[in-house]
């Protein structure tokens, strides 16, 4: 389904979206056209959130030598944190964008009852009566799945505060025993940072975003959601490289980035 076209320069024909309004758990299949030219590699999808404050997806895909392309985004997670209508744009010589409406879900992913899977509960009861960092009275209950939680955490500014002053140098996914969630964006940032396809500006923004939720956590830091990273060492792109091409992990990427913010080389204000 097409929608409309806010505006349109250079080289690119046209895009669409398989449909209009979108919903936790589907995909967006994004296709189009754009005038193949080989001095441009590659074309930068990039879906903004309502506000216009950040990115909740982006990607960058080489086009089909006749000009075709198609990509897929997941839709849900931290970064679709509201209800609304967000902005694709599509980048190749020109820019075109179009906008597309997302209705976020009272729901966990494991339905509408919010209760865990019998193996999943056994799990996680486990996992609390085994970790004394999970022993807080009737927390979690297990009458919720970890993504209720997690849902919780990135949307409720105070229960963001009480979970922080419960589990001080803890991720939330630390405490539900999950891996590290860095969202998928995060990774294509590091990709184009390492290419000069972006800047050092739109670099940071996702340093920033780890630091916000907790991704990356800081023992003894004052930083809050209010600070700011003023300066990236041109060779950290080296890390990131390393990362964006599956060369160290993302437990080791997390844990480059925060040493090197806990040894003031990425330094904050």
């Amino acid at each position: 389904m097409s929608v409309g076209i806010v505006s349109v320069y250079g080289s690119i024909q046209n895009f669409s979206t398989d449909k209009y309004t979108y919903s936790d758990g589907d995909s967006i299949i994004i296709s189009g056209q754009v005038d193949y030219n080989p001095n441009i590699p590659s074309i930068v999808l990039q879906i903004i959130n309502p506000d216009e404050t950040g990115f909740t997806g982006i990607d960058d895909i080489s086009p089909n030598p006749d000009g075709s392309f198609s990509t897929k985004f997941h839709v849900g997670g931290p970064t679709w944190s509201s209800s609304g209508s967000y902005k694709i744009k599509v980048s190749y010589g020109g820019i075109m964008e179009k906008t597309i409406s997302y209705k976020k879900s009272s729901t966990n992913e494991y339905g509408s009852d919010s209760v865990i899977p019998k193996n999943d509960r056994q799990n996680l009861q486990n996992e609390t009566s085994e970790n004394p960092k999970l022993r807080i009275n009737d927390f979690p209950s297990l009458d919720h799945s970890p993504q209720y939680y997690i849902d919780r955490y990135n949307n409720e500014p105070n229960y963001k505060a009480w979970f922080d002053s419960q589990f001080p140098g803890q991720t939330i996914y630390d405490v539900l025993g999950f891996s590290i969630n860095i969202p998928d964006w995060i990774k294509n940032y590091a990709k184009l940072w390492r290419t000069g396809e972006i800047s050092d500006a739109q670099f940071i923004h996702s340093l920033e975003f780890m630091l916000d939720h907790k991704i990356i956590v800081i023992q003894n830091s004052s930083y809050s959601e209010e600070d700011s990273i003023t300066f990236v060492p041109n060779w950290v792109r080296n890390n990131a490289s390393w990362w964006a091409e599956d060369l160290i992990s993302q437990k080791e990427f997390v844990n480059s980035v925060k040493y090197l913010i806990e040894e003031n080389i990425i330094e904050l204000q």
